[in-house]
């Protein structure tokens, strides 16, 4: 596990920027430790599966967004797959379930059983400036195309891209407690590029904005 803690005043407050990484789930839980902007779980996708992905024509990628119990996630998935014909079988299987286990893990650490869901397969610039979502906490996983990016403040022309597959919970501007989040993300540009990504976005349904970013 690598720990980069940087922690200073910020407006009076402490300030949270750290990013926590580590090949095992658990350090998602630790999201809540003094400090910690981001905690991101890397994971290497099975090469078949990202074969399988990126071969997918965009059209047949699933798009979704739902509010649902975190029981009932991987159903919405697959519902959503067959909405957009995206291919059955064994590499759908593992996207869908993949999602569930995700969901189930932010539902646990922000104990929020109800969660807002989004799949969305972007081909523009998204959302390119650099920012704090205005929330608690957010997880992302980019299944397919390049990952979010971080920014400390003041060093955003060298950004640290989250890699695909790489699941990560950010903490947004309504964390509670007396610590000010600092670290800035955004969407990679992409426009012009040929490429489309594949994001997944959990938010606790509480939490819900139906104008939010992608990232």
């Amino acid at each position: 596990m690598s720990v980069a803690r940087n922690v200073v005043p910020f407006r009076g407050l402490t300030e949270a920027r750290a990013i926590l990484q580590a090949r095992d789930p658990s350090v998602l839980r630790q999201i809540a430790a003094p400090g910690i902007a981001a905690a991101i779980w890397q994971r290497a996708p099975a090469k078949e599966f990202t074969d399988w992905i990126e071969a997918l024509p965009p059209g047949h990628l699933p798009r979704l967004r739902t509010i649902a119990d975190v029981g009932a996630v991987e159903s919405c998935v697959q519902a959503a797959c067959d909405m957009m014909g995206t291919p059955s079988g064994t590499m759908r299987d593992m996207l869908a379930g993949d999602i569930a286990a995700l969901a189930f893990i932010m539902a646990e650490v922000m104990q929020s059983p109800l969660l807002h869901l989004r799949l969305d397969a972007i081909s523009t610039d998204a959302c390119r400036r650099f920012h704090v979502d205005n929330m608690t906490a957010r997880m992302l996983c980019t299944y397919r195309g390049a990952g979010t990016q971080l920014a400390q403040p003041g060093q955003e022309q060298a950004p640290q891209d989250v890699a695909p597959g790489a699941a990560a919970i950010l903490r947004g501007t309504l964390w509670p407690g007396q610590e000010a989040t600092a670290l800035l993300h955004r969407s990679p540009p992409i426009g012009g590029t040929g490429q489309t990504r594949l994001l997944l976005v959990i938010d606790p349904a509480s939490e819900h904005r139906p104008d939010g970013f992608v990232h």
